[in-house]
Formats: structure tokens, sequence, C-alpha cells
């Protein structure tokens, strides 16, 4: 799929399944492409992934499934750089105000998509305005930094946390602004499909390798 047949996709309103990796290895991204996942979401923030391990596993793709490559900080270069890598779009993290998604955009300079993640205490507060940055195609919420914020570390369930995640979701849905999440597991992502969010990750590479682990031995050991 081209990068341009999935920001239509995800203009369009389509539920679109990933997962996180962070092992920067080709075997690793190619295998995961192959089970049918919408977009993998390649983590430079938290993962093995700079803009030459990226190259590298975007080349033995080579266009398989659209990659979301997330820097690890908001500086120009850095931006600039994994702008150039040819992934579908640059997942930013920690937008706290649209100051910031806008800076972001401008260093970006329309290679590829733009998706801004909210995490914090501070960009629930500007929500409205970074949703309704020209050049933003997605907000992206992280879950774990967004409870950490608020004081509540992941407590998902906590009220504070679900009246974050509503303002953000009207700030999105009065903006036209397409929205996504991670969550640990499918059946997480899942309960917020019905909230209006589209762009979902679910689990991460290391996490389904152990999960594969604890399957084989349970059934090895009856």
């Amino acid at each position: 799929m081209t990068s341009t047949a999935f920001r239509d996709r995800l203009r369009a309103g389509e539920s679109l399944l990933g997962t996180l990796v962070q092992i920067p290895r080709p075997e690793v991204a190619l295998r995961l492409a192959a089970q049918g996942f919408d977009w993998l979401f390649l983590d430079g923030e938290h993962g093995g992934f700079g803009p030459a391990e990226a190259s590298r596993i975007l080349a033995a793709l080579a266009g398989a499934v659209p990659c979301l490559l997330r820097v690890p900080s908001q500086e120009p270069d850095v931006l600039a750089d994994a702008a150039a890598c040819g992934a579908a779009g640059l997942i930013v993290p920690h937008v706290d105000s649209a100051a910031q998604a806008e800076a972001a955009v401008r260093a970006i300079r329309g290679r590829g998509l733009v998706v801004v993640q909210a995490e914090s205490r501070e960009a629930v507060a500007d929500i409205a305005a970074i949703a309704r940055v020209p050049g933003v195609d997605a907000v992206f919420v992280g879950p774990y930094d967004l409870t950490t914020s608020l004081g509540i570390p992941e407590q998902f369930e906590h009220p504070a946390f679900h009246a974050a995640l509503d303002t953000i979701r009207e700030a999105c849905r009065a903006a036209g602004m397409p929205l996504g999440i991670f969550r640990m597991t499918g059946a997480e992502a899942r309960t917020h499909l019905a909230q209006g969010f589209t762009l979902l990750a679910a689990g991460t590479d290391g996490t389904l390798l152990e999960a594969g682990a604890r399957s084989l031995l349970a059934e090895w050991r009856g």
C-alpha cells in the first residue's frame, strides 16, 4: 500500500490496526507485516529505530505495509532526518501545544503524514488548537504518559483519564481530525472504536514474542 493510499484510508475514517515495533531487525518487521496489520509503528523513542535502521526496514518491506516512525524528540534536525527515510509519516511525541505542532509540520515539510502525540495534561488543555493546526494529519494518544501526567499512572479506568479522552475526542471530532491511541492488547484497543478512535496500535513486538513463547510452552507442558 502506498503512503497516499494509507493517508486516504486514514482521512476516510477507516479503522487501521497496527502494532509497535521496537526491535530494529528486518526479520521482525517482515514477520509482522505478513500477519495482515494495516500499519506498523516503528519506535524511535523507546525502541531502536534511528533513520538508518528505519531505512533498512523500509527497504526490506518494499511497501508491503505502511510504516509510521516515531521520533525521539521534536528537534527540527531530528524531524528532518527522519522524514527523509521515506516512511509513510512521523509520530511526534509530547506535543503539548499548537505551537509545537506547527513547528513539527514546518520541519517535516510535507514528507509524509504528521501524527502528533497528545500525552500530557498540557496537551489536553490545548487540544482544540492542536487539532486545527494545518498539516497535522492525526492526533495519537499516549495513555501511559498521559495517565502519569494526570497523576494516575497506568490507571486506565480512572475517571480523570476518561475525562481527558473525552476532551481529546470531542476536539478532534469538531476539527475533523483523525484520532488514534496505543493499548497493550487488541481487546483494549477495540474498546476505543466506538469512541471514534480509528488509528489504533496494539501490543509490541516484544509482548507478541513473549505471548507466542508462553503459548508454545503451555502446549508442551499440557
